[in-house]
């Protein structure tokens, strides 16, 4: 599996900026080309750069696998545009930021207790195993989890109750660690899909070597 570790705008909090599947990746139009690049390199995706809700923290918003790209449904027309251009789009109707609560790989998605039901109820028209938890006694999920359908990671304060959950959900094995030298809030430091990682630049070596344990599904 190809790995990077990076900063993108100057941040080491990588995984805000990025979302991903096995063919696509969308950035903000600020990252820096050479950022790009490394993107295009390691996850081997076509990378499209694009605002969403004027911001560019695209994770927070965002969640997408091979099928799909799941948004709230007040995205602006624009911005909706230069997304349906490359992927199918599935408005989801809340006012939550969905990325912060939701994670999704192409057989299921773990979503908040606190995210409403009718979005919950779409969500599972699109053919997803939905599940509601909360993980590590926190309500945002999906900063809490990285999903690809070959693997998953986890923040390291999940109980074993809540893995076999996940396990069940995403139908892979996967594991915990830190990043970017202990943040707990995986998802904004990692951004993956089953060819690549991209980590922040302050993940260290015993942090990488798990993480890459997890999203291939092989840790102990």
């Amino acid at each position: 599996m190809n790995i990077a570790r990076i900063r993108l705008l100057g941040s080491t909090y990588v995984g805000l900026f990025g979302i991903t599947n096995d063919t696509l990746s969308f950035v903000p139009p600020s990252i820096e080309d050479r950022a790009v690049k490394t993107l295009e390199e390691t996850l081997n995706t076509k990378v499209v750069k694009a605002n969403l809700y004027g911001s560019s923290l695209l994770s927070v918003f965002a969640k997408m696998n091979n099928k799909y790209v799941y948004l709230p449904s007040f995205i602006p027309p624009k911005e909706f545009e230069t997304i349906e251009r490359e992927i199918k789009v599935k408005l989801i109707h809340t006012e939550n930021a969905l990325g912060n609560m939701i994670e999704i790989n192409d057989t299921g998605a773990a979503v908040s207790k606190t995210l409403q039901k009718k979005a919950v109820d779409e969500i599972k028209k699109t053919g997803l195993k939905v599940t509601q938890t909360n993980i590590a006694k926190t309500d945002i999920v999906g900063s809490c989890i990285v999903a690809t359908n070959k693997g998953f990671l986890v923040n390291p304060n999940i109980s074993k109750e809540e893995a076999l959950v996940l396990e069940e959900i995403f139908g892979v094995k996967g594991g915990s660690s830190t990043a970017n030298t202990g943040d707990t809030f995986i998802r904004n430091s990692v951004i993956a899909n089953t060819k690549g990682i991209i980590m922040g630049e302050n993940t260290s070596p015993y942090e990488i070597n798990r993480i890459e344990d997890a999203l291939m599904g092989t840790e102990e």
